[in-house]
């Protein structure tokens, strides 16, 4: 993972503020189901079943399986549990020794919508047509890390300072949209106190934490307290406009006009502190530097699918979802603190917006579900998505925008994944039904091999009127996630940067529990 976060580095350099990421792509383009709670009790296994509003997402051609309009709404909530602690170099963790549970709960709604059944009256051929319109939640980005601990060997002022290297003070006090300056990091650091010029040598910095050996390099001047804490939240929304047929109750075909909203919002904060009885050559109390962004997009793509009833018993389902060019906006703004002598400096950076697309290829999946009665259902699916063919492109044509990095990482570390679903429901009596579901997806990242898997439960109620209620709990477990709060950097012989000491790496491993409450009623 810390070739990614290299990646923000050195697109940093390059962009100035914004900085896209091969794990921006992931989190962006990737889904992770919700919905209703009858479909994520059932792991999300409907691509054959079809007859709920949250199946919709999976196959088009659902909302003609059940006979019947009906209207839902879902809400939610959704708790992350995160721990961060540092990795082990040797028997010890290399700084943010703290072992840290983060939780954080927040209310959703995973679903709402209507289908508007239209019967035909035939006893053959078109039977039924079906309209609907239904918001379905893709992804959840609720999670909160924190991690903490002390350090002797480096330090974020000290990253800054090896970031400033060999630029002039000037440009340094200069604006932020110059044509050669170093990173808005950087020019933040600087202004805000973080890094300070060495007399008497141009270019030359040095962090507010260091101190300088007679040999002119600088180290740091004694262990400091470090603190990392990271912050995402926001959803992706499908918003679905549905048309589906029921030809014979043998084969049902469906189509999706489907709009994808995102919302996202990252705040990361780093930190640094003396520590109780050391004193420090610069006054070196604390400082600070906390990066927040917002991104906003919309897409559009279209979904086809059917389901096949070969018997009574058997459903046979799959769709496919075209190629979706995600347009995303994006505020980032920086802001940094420091504090030495009793005295507290701060500067805010501009707050910068761009404006870029993220493309994403198609969405391919399959289901098989088998009905044993009225009592027993069963169901399997499969689904398939290239990472690797993922690409940033730009909404303008300027030479401010180069994402030739960032889609050369994903052609070289993103790959297809595979998901498995697989569900069951079981009614011991007509009103009542008890379900249960299992997922596992491969990572697509090539550098790791553990997958994201989750397992869900859950019970319904149908009245004998139109009312009907179901709940469900879903518990997923993400793969480790590695972060490298900040790097130092220097010259190669060919003049560009490179990663040049080791820094503290954090650890996080996180869980995340999302129930779920479907109100609905058939007319």
């Amino acid at each position: 993972m810390k070739r990614i976060f290299a990646s923000v580095f050195l697109a940093t350099l390059a962009l100035g503020a914004g900085a896209q990421t091969l794990q921006d792509a992931f989190d962006f383009a990737g889904n992770d189901y919700l919905g209703t709670a009858r479909s994520v009790g059932m792991g999300n296994a409907v691509t054959a079943v079809g007859g709920d509003l949250g199946s919709l997402t999976f196959n088009p051609a659902g909302s003609a399986v059940a006979g019947y309009s009906q209207f839902t709404i879902t809400p939610g909530l959704s708790i992350s549990s995160v721990v961060g602690q540092g990795t082990y170099v040797g028997d010890a963790p290399y700084g943010f020794e703290d072992k840290i549970r983060t939780q954080s709960t927040r209310m959703n709604l995973p679903n709402f919508g209507a289908v508007i059944a239209y019967d035909t009256r035939k006893s053959r051929g078109l039977r039924r047509v079906s309209f609907g319109m239904v918001g379905n939640v893709t992804r959840d980005y609720n999670y909160r890390l924190r991690a903490s601990g002390t350090n002797a060997e480096t330090t974020l002022a000290g990253s800054l300072a090896s970031q400033a290297d060999g630029y002039p003070e000037s440009v340094l006090q200069g604006g932020f949209y110059q044509s050669d300056m170093p990173s808005w990091e950087t020019m933040v650091g600087y202004k805000a106190g973080l890094i300070d010029p060495i007399s008497g040598r141009e270019g030359g910095y040095i962090g507010l934490t260091e101190r300088l050996l007679s040999t002119g390099e600088a180290q740091l001047a004694d262990r400091i307290g470090q603190y990392y804490g990271l912050r995402r939240s926001g959803s992706k929304y499908d918003l679905l406009m549905n048309l589906a047929l029921d030809f014979s109750d043998r084969f049902f075909v469906g189509a999706n006009i489907g709009i994808t909203t995102l919302d996202y919002r990252s705040d990361e904060t780093r930190a640094e502190d003396g520590l109780s009885g050391i004193t420090y050559p610069s006054g070196f109390e604390s400082l600070q530097m906390r990066t927040a962004l917002r991104d906003e997009g919309t897409g559009i793509y279209a979904k086809l699918g059917f389901i096949a009833r070969p018997t009574g018993s058997l459903r046979i389902g799959a769709a496919i979802q075209t190629p979706t060019v995600l347009r995303i906006r994006e505020n980032y703004q920086l802001e940094g603190r420091s504090v030495a002598h009793g005295e507290e400096w701060s500067y805010s950076s501009p707050e910068d917006e761009w404006y870029y697309s993220l493309r994403s290829p198609l969405r391919l999946n399959a289901g098989v579900a088998y009905t044993i009665g009225k009592v027993a259902l069963v169901s399997a699916d499969y689904e398939y998505f290239n990472y690797n063919k993922m690409r940033f492109v730009t909404d303008y044509d300027d030479d401010y925008t180069d994402f030739s990095g960032v889609n050369a990482d994903i052609r070289d570390f993103a790959r297809a994944t595979h998901a498995l679903r697989i569900g069951g429901e079981l009614k011991p009596i007509p009103q009542m039904a008890l379900r249960v579901g299992y997922n596992y997806m491969t990572s697509p990242d090539v550098d790791v091999k553990a997958g994201r898997q989750s397992v869900s439960f859950g019970i319904g109620y149908s009245s004998a009127g139109s009312f009907f209620v179901d709940a469900a709990v879903r518990f997923q477990y993400l793969p480790d996630e590695f972060i490298t709060p900040y790097y130092y950097y220097g010259w190669d012989d060919q003049g560009s940067y490179k990663t040049a000491d080791a820094t503290p790496e954090i650890c996080s491993q996180a869980s995340l529990c999302n129930a779920l409450l479907t109100l609905g009623w058939r007319f």
